[in-house]
């Protein structure tokens, strides 16, 4: 494993697929910017949010 942390993992991850997305779906610079933070910021939150989803069923 390359990085210690699944979050680590999860929010490189989102960056990279942020940044490509961001390059191959919009054309002009402003759009790709937005665009990509915008995704970034979803899939984060997303990552962030079905981790604490989980953490609810773990058995104590």
């Amino acid at each position: 494993m390359i990085f210690e942390s699944h979050l680590l993992s999860m929010v490189v991850y989102a960056f990279f697929v942020s940044l490509v997305l961001a390059l191959i779906r919009r054309p002009d610079k402003k759009a790709r910017i937005r665009y990509g933070l915008t995704l970034f910021v979803i899939m984060t939150a997303g990552a962030l949010a079905f981790g604490w989803f989980m953490f609810l069923f773990i058995k104590r």
